[in-house]
């Protein structure tokens, strides 16, 4: 889905209209909930992606890469997983100099513009408009305020039943170091 459909989903939801003055009107607040929603849907599937760096002095700085970094996960140099360090700086120590593959979980891109499209495997994207509604009635009267529990309840439920996470073979894969 894109950023206009899941606004246009959640305003539906809403009995709001969808016309342009009322998608103007709501389209800042309801973004910024959709890339609330979203940051929390990837740390609950934790999302990684590979990426390749070239350590200077063996050291890569983690801004170099595509996404935000929320956690290495994984470093391989010359062929086999090395040992790292993170440092406070937002930069990794590594043993070797050479090219290193980096598996990281990752925050995704924000929405911004009504044609992105999130980041989040399909089956996720109708939870950020569950999430928008439900943050959205929290901010109206008494009477809307309990339909928020619904909506909030309906999608803290079903984020609970999300695989936490999708991998190659080697991420489930159990080895015999010895």
């Amino acid at each position: 889905m894109t950023l206009n459909d899941i606004i246009v989903s959640a305003l539906a939801q809403l009995d709001r209209g969808n016309d342009s003055m009322t998608m103007d009107a709501y389209r800042k607040r309801l973004t910024d909930y959709a890339n609330d929603a979203q940051s929390d849907l990837a740390r609950a599937l934790r999302l990684t992606r590979t990426e390749t760096a070239r350590p200077s002095d063996g050291i890569v700085e983690l801004s170099d890469l595509s996404r935000d970094c929320l956690k290495i996960v994984r470093v391989e140099q010359l062929g086999h997983a090395v040992r790292f360090k993170s440092t406070d700086t937002g930069s990794v120590a590594l043993p070797y100099n050479e090219t290193a593959k980096i598996t990281y979980r990752y925050e995704p891109k924000r929405l911004e513009q009504p044609s992105d499209v999130s980041e989040l495997p399909e089956h996720a994207h109708g939870l950020i408009v569950t999430y928008i509604v439900g943050r959205e009635r929290m901010a109206g009267d008494v009477s809307t305020q309990r339909g928020a529990n619904v909506y909030l309840s309906m999608y803290e439920a079903a984020k609970s039943k999300l695989r936490p996470h999708y991998g190659d073979h080697g991420s489930y894969e159990i080895t015999n170091r010895w």
